[in-house]
């Protein structure tokens, strides 16, 4: 498979069937380039324009997200590739008061050639014990790690102490281009200096399968452009 980031909070992961999924794409506000790419699905955390700007993902995709305040599951089934995927939504917030400041914020999780994945959005809060239980063993991880509004480095440190993943993109923090934005207040370096074990993977994307995936914790820094 081919994890490729996008910038911001978004991706776009490619199965070895080339069955492609993005998540997030953010709108044209957002100063970062969002490359002309074509996919099948795409899947959605909260409805604030810089992660649900799904009209800039060309191929007319499928579109995943979550309609009402309670767990949900999602089957797509991609003709071309004749490919079924199922994701499964879980309803978290996007501040750590219940949503009153935010709003929602959906963790979206689903299984693709046996790997865990999960998308934690917008998340503003530690979670849950119940939450933890429906999540269960998740293998990649993409978490945001910028603070002001969502997780910032030492919260999302202990998120990923929660959940244990084996490999994890940090998204969502502070660069050049978004420093007047308000969207966040903490640097990739910052977080990085909270984990021990960190490697900056020089490029836009990688090649990832579940054999080869790290047996311990890994932080894994993509580019972008």
């Amino acid at each position: 498979m081919i994890v490729r980031y996008l910038g911001h909070s978004s991706f776009w992961i490619s199965s070895g069937k080339a069955t492609s999924v993005v998540i997030d794409p953010y709108g044209t506000h957002i100063p970062y380039n969002f490359p002309p790419l074509e996919s099948d699905v795409v899947v959605i955390s909260h409805e604030h324009r810089d992660h649900n700007a799904d009209y800039r993902v060309n191929g007319n995709p499928m579109l995943v997200k979550r309609t009402h305040d309670f767990q949900c599951e999602q089957e797509v089934m991609v003709q071309r590739t004749k490919e079924t995927l199922t994701f499964h939504g879980l309803p978290t917030f996007h501040d750590n008061f219940n949503g009153r400041r935010r709003g929602p914020n959906t963790v979206w999780h689903w299984y693709w050639e046996g790997i865990h994945f999960a998308h934690l959005g917008d998340l503003g809060h530690l979670l849950t014990d119940q939450q933890l239980k429906i999540l269960g063993k998740v293998d990649v991880l993409f978490c945001p790690v910028g603070g002001k509004i969502t997780l910032n480095p030492t919260e999302a440190s202990l998120v990923i102490s929660q959940l244990e993943p084996r490999l994890v993109f940090p998204m969502h923090y502070l660069t050049p281009q978004i420093e007047k934005m308000e969207l966040a207040e903490f640097t990739l370096k910052d977080f990085a200096a909270k984990m021990s074990s960190v490697e900056d993977a020089a490029t836009m994307a990688m090649e990832i399968e579940l054999a080869r995936l790290p047996t311990q914790t890994k932080v894994m820094m993509l580019r972008h452009e």
